[in-house]
């Protein structure tokens, strides 16, 4: 039978949402209240999150920075009528302060504050990337944990059986019936298993220490595994349109691409109204001592260049035309993604039933017959060998099937634009071998 560890790899399946995908700060860890800790733990304390979080607040101000009036000048003047210093002597010798103030073009300020606000939420989509990215890591390693730890209990289980294969064979060569090489063979294989044993004890460490690096803390931390029952792999009954459109609205990257457009779009009307001019107006005043003092005020028009600013529009077009483009792209990328990972994930369910109802039990009771055969004298060794390590294979190949399964449907809900490519090491058998 499966260990308690690896009943607890089963439920990991159904402890993944069957209502799709969420948000990341959203996000649920359906029942399993040990990783729903981990990945709360890991949005709070994870470095990269509050680097990704200052970001953000650090882009907020650009719309402010961008939309704020110009500040206006002011200047000192002398000017001296003659060689020596005259002021109050002579008319022309002018002590003079100035001010002055440009004004843009109405409306280009909202347009500049738009365009300066909506490269600023680009930072918001970063964010939720590093969040979803985040989530899916914590999965990836705590379902990587579960694994490791039901392959070592697989491993001592199967270490349990080559005992008693072993006994059995001393038994047989202490009655003269077995030969010394059946007694040499089961102790290979005992050591064979407890090397695989101490594999995925090493794994799980390694696993145990990515989850505490992605949470921020000390490496040797210790992440409980509680048992679950056994449950079978649960499948979204939304058709697939559905999940399509729900990881749409949660892809980071194509929420950056329509905001692109939205920013290019005011980049273009900016680009437009900058063959507008722009104003400046001054005054001043200027004293001479003990004559009248003078004063003085005017307005300029400054005039753009017209090939600078043709320029400018013809780039900011360009560029609303590639956000466009850049849109759709992702979005079939996107969708590409999710329908190759529900091929993936209905594929695995169909694969997992025929583990959970045909091979595994099927290779107990073969593991069962050869051994109860062996020790009655009426069968060979070799059997047995072969009994025991088709069946170790195929929970070995089962769990791993299992924990794919549960990446599987984490990177569903990360909303990654890349297709799954990792199948075909769990369906190949003979992995232990």
């Amino acid at each position: 039978m499966l260990s308690t560890n690896a009943f607890a790899v089963i439920a990991l399946g159904l402890g993944l949402s069957a209502a799709g995908v969420c948000r990341a700060d959203e996000v649920r860890a359906d029942g399993d209240p040990v990783l729903g800790s981990l990945i709360e733990e890991a949005l709070a304390r994870n470095p990269a999150i509050a680097a990704a979080r200052a970001l953000e607040q650090a882009a907020a101000t650009k719309g402010i920075q961008a939309g704020s009036r110009p500040g206006p000048s002011f200047g000192l003047l002398y000017e001296n009528d003659g060689v020596s210093p005259s002021l109050g002597r002579e008319p022309m010798t002018i002590l003079g302060l100035s001010a002055g103030q440009e004004i843009p073009y109405p409306g280009k300020r909202a347009l500049r504050r738009q365009v300066a606000e909506a490269d600023a939420g680009l930072a918001a989509f970063d964010l939720e990337r590093s969040r979803l990215g985040l989530v899916a890591s914590v999965k990836s390693a705590y379902y990587g944990l579960w694994l490791a730890r039901g392959l070592a209990d697989v491993a001592a289980e199967q270490g349990a059986v080559w005992r008693e294969v072993q006994e059995t064979a001393r038994v047989r060569h202490a009655s003269g019936v077995g030969s010394q090489q059946e007694m040499l063979r089961a102790q290979v294989e005992a050591t064979r298993v407890q090397a695989l044993h101490a594999q995925h004890h090493a794994e799980a460490r390694a696993r145990l220490a990515q989850i505490n690096a992605l949470l921020g803390r000390a490496a040797d931390v210790d992440v409980e595994t509680p048992p679950a029952p056994a449950l079978a792999l649960a499948a979204d009954a939304r058709p697939a349109d559905s999940i399509v459109r729900s990881t749409e609205e949660i892809s980071p990257e194509l929420n950056a691409a329509l905001r692109s457009i939205e920013r290019d779009d005011r980049a273009v009307a900016l680009a437009r109204r900058e063959f507008k001019p722009d104003f400046n107006v001054q005054g001043g005043v200027g004293f001479r001592g003990a004559l009248p003092p003078m004063w003085q005020a005017g307005a300029s028009v400054m005039l753009p260049s017209k090939s600078r600013v043709k320029a400018a529009l013809a780039e900011a077009e360009a560029r609303l035309a590639a956000s466009n483009a850049r849109r759709d792209e992702v979005r079939l990328r996107l969708r590409a993604a999710v329908e190759t990972r529900l091929v993936a994930l209905d594929a695995i369910r169909h694969i997992e039933e025929t583990y959970r109802e045909g091979l595994l039990p099927q290779g107990e009771i073969a593991v069962q017959s050869a051994t109860a055969t062996y020790a009655a004298g009426q069968g060979s060794q070799v059997a047995v060998l072969q009994a025991a390590a088709a069946l170790l294979d195929d929970r070995t190949d089962y769990l791993r099937l299992l924990a794919t399964y549960a990446t599987e449907r984490a990177r569903l809900e990360e909303a990654t634009l890349e297709p799954s490519t990792g199948m075909e090491p769990v369906l190949m058998h003979g992995s232990t071998r």
